[in-house]
């Protein structure tokens, strides 16, 4: 069993966060001789159109010159609250805001953000929330589409049918569903003492319609599950990802899990340690938003325990495949800037 060859299979699990506004040699050598599956950029990455999408270029091109997969390049643009990508980019409204809006609506505002997305050089949009907001003050009141869990399934999928079809991968979050606790897992690790009755009721459906919609990924949060897993939050429990995700939703795609840089975490366990923990657990796509070196140190950790027995390495090569997979409709490279520039003029106009 070669070292390098399961490194490079288990390197495409890993999404990490970046620090500036250009790929210097640090940025580069993640895609390129680290070959990583793919970054994801947030506020402090984007200046303006042209320089993020400068930005976007010259990491996929340094991934495709290193002859790895088409390099992911994520951003949380859901609109509204959470919006990585302002004006001249289309960065509203809230989903809340599109509740009483129709399908057809809905699939256009998914196919205006993957296009948009996609011209700026990103490949995968974060969104939709999937959550069902069911409860007074839950955290999800801004981000959800509403507190019908069947109206939620029904215009959750029509956003991902629109935007995948622009051509923009979109990822189902936040899986087994958030929209009834308080507290934020950005901040602290909340329990929900719901019955897996109300789980399926409310939480479950909306992400059932992802499911069928053949949504690319699914995002695991960091809450606990009582009825579900008692001991372990979402993100690192089999009983969530592969007996209930996978099992009994049938979910086939890749499932992913929230940042593990999260304070639901870093409360309990190293970052690092959670990422082994979260693939042992069943997560494809491992996020480390702010510390690149925490992927690569949970990178070695996963290859010393495939080298050593401890990991199955047909359950890798099996999660790499899926990756790959995965990646095949996607371009190595964005379109030229000039379709960029179109796209956002066509905003103004409108």
């Amino acid at each position: 069993m070669n070292r390098r060859a399961v490194r490079n299979s288990l390197a495409q699990s890993m999404v990490v966060g970046l620090p500036g506004l250009e790929a210097g040699p640090d940025e580069l050598a993640l895609a390129a001789e680290q070959g990583l599956g793919g970054v994801i950029l947030f506020a402090r990455n984007v200046e303006s159109p042209a320089q993020v999408w400068q930005l976007n270029y010259d990491l996929r091109r340094a991934a495709a010159n290193a002859e790895r997969p088409p390099l992911w390049v994520m951003v949380d643009q859901e609109g509204g609250s959470v919006a990585r990508l302002h004006a001249p980019f289309t960065d509203g409204p809230d989903l809340a805001e599109l509740g009483g809006a129709d399908d057809e609506a809905l699939m256009a505002h998914g196919a205006k953000l993957g296009r948009e997305a996609l011209a700026a050089g990103f490949n995968w949009d974060l969104a939709p929330v999937m959550d069902v907001h069911a409860m007074e003050g839950g955290i999800m009141a801004r981000r959800s589409l509403g507190a019908d869990p069947a109206l939620v399934g029904r215009l959750g999928a029509a956003f991902i049918r629109g935007m995948q079809e622009a051509g923009c991968l979109a990822c189902a979050k936040h899986f087994p569903g958030l929209g009834r606790t308080t507290a934020d897992t950005h901040k602290e690790r909340p329990t929900v003492n719901l019955s897996r009755a109300e789980l399926e009721a409310v939480e479950l459906p909306p992400f059932r319609a992802a499911a069928r919609a053949g949504v690319a990924g699914v995002m695991i949060c960091h809450a606990v599950y009582a009825a579900l897993d008692p001991d372990r939050p979402a993100s690192l429990s089999p009983a969530v990802i592969q007996d209930l995700l996978r099992g009994e939703l049938g979910y086939d795609g890749l499932i992913m899990s929230d940042d593990l840089e999260m304070g639901a975490v870093v409360g309990q366990m190293a970052p690092e340690e959670a990422a082994v923990e979260a693939y042992l657990a069943g997560s494809d796509v491992l996020l480390m938003c702010h510390r690149p070196e925490l992927a690569l140190a949970a990178l070695e950790r996963l290859t010393d325990l495939v080298m050593a027995g401890e990991l199955d390495p047909a359950l890798v090569a099996e999660r790499a495949r899926r990756i790959v997979q995965s990646k095949q409709p996607l371009e190595f490279l964005p379109p030229d800037m000039s379709v960029l520039q179109a796209e956002l003029a066509a905003n103004q106009r409108a």
